[in-house]
């Protein structure tokens, strides 16, 4: 009788067994000691020593290159001085025969001359903007007679439907003119300016050297000083009349920005690297691993 009760009972093999509670521990220990494993090498590659050793200079980097902006906003500061020192002087004439060496002395020094526009030779240079809008300056030699070396003058700007001469007539008036402006000295081009091609009569960067050439003028330019209310340069700008610029220093002058930059990006830096070195490396306990999960 007992035999037929146990043998009626049904029978499990070990492939078949249900999944017990020793079970399910095994597989959360294995699950905690990759994810353990894994945090490990983690923080063990975040503090390699080249990491660390890199974080640790970036502070001294940045600072240093923050002290070295302060100098050149120093210097810029100078040099702007210097520009408005010269530019509140009286005009000067120019001499008959000019020097171009003597040029980068009285660069931004006003100056007057007279004589006829060469408007044959003209040069449009640009594109250029003023207030937002879309333009170019208007380069012409400025004869001034027998004995005398023929400069070049940047008349100003003019919009962008007035670039050719034909759409302005008003601009190519004859006659002797009279002309204040500032003594420009040559300016660097930018690493991707285009290069001019004066057989198209395409200028977009003050190559003073190479505009004389073309234009059969000395090296020698001079910016037009416009002097007047803004009814006035809103009609000669209409009617396609070049309007000069201000009697103004405009240099780029961004070093603070460029100080606070780098002075902000070392104390950064620093407090990462303090964070890194004094925060101990510790193995996760079971609890961050939960919590993580």
């Amino acid at each position: 009788m007992s035999r037929r009760l146990f043998s009626a009972l049904p029978r499990f093999t070990s492939s078949a067994a249900p999944s017990t509670p020793l079970h399910h521990a095994s597989t959360s220990t294995n699950t905690f000691t990759r994810h353990a494993s894994t945090f490990s090498n983690a923080t063990k590659a975040t503090r390699s020593r080249p990491f660390v050793v890199v974080l640790g200079v970036m502070p001294i980097f940045c600072f240093g290159l923050g002290t070295w902006q302060v100098k050149r906003l120093q210097w810029k500061l100078d040099m702007i001085e210097r520009l408005e020192d010269k530019l509140n002087k009286p005009p000067v004439g120019l001499p008959a025969k000019i020097d171009p060496a003597a040029i980068p002395e009285f660069a931004y020094r006003k100056v007057y001359l007279e004589g006829e526009f060469d408007h044959e030779h003209e040069i449009v240079l640009g594109p250029k903007t003023r207030e937002n809008e879309l333009g170019y300056h208007v380069i012409t030699p400025l004869k001034r007679g027998e004995g005398k070396d023929t400069v070049l003058v940047n008349r100003g700007f003019v919009k962008r439907v007035r670039k050719d001469r034909s759409e302005r007539p008003e601009s190519s008036d004859g006659g002797k003119v009279k002309v204040i402006g500032m003594l420009r000295d040559q300016e660097r081009s930018g690493t991707f300016t285009p290069a001019n091609t004066p057989e198209k009569e395409e200028w977009v960067f003050a190559d003073i050297k190479q505009m004389a050439e073309h234009s059969g003028a000395e090296p020698v330019l001079v910016d037009q000083i416009f002097v007047g209310h803004a009814g006035e340069i809103n009609r000669r700008i209409a009617n396609g009349v070049p309007v000069g610029r201000s009697a103004t220093i405009e240099l780029r002058n961004q070093h603070v920005s460029y100080i606070m930059t780098w002075y902000a990006l070392s104390a950064a830096t620093a407090f990462m690297f303090f964070r890194l070195v004094r925060t101990p490396n510790k193995a996760i306990s079971t609890a961050q691993w939960r919590g993580v999960k």
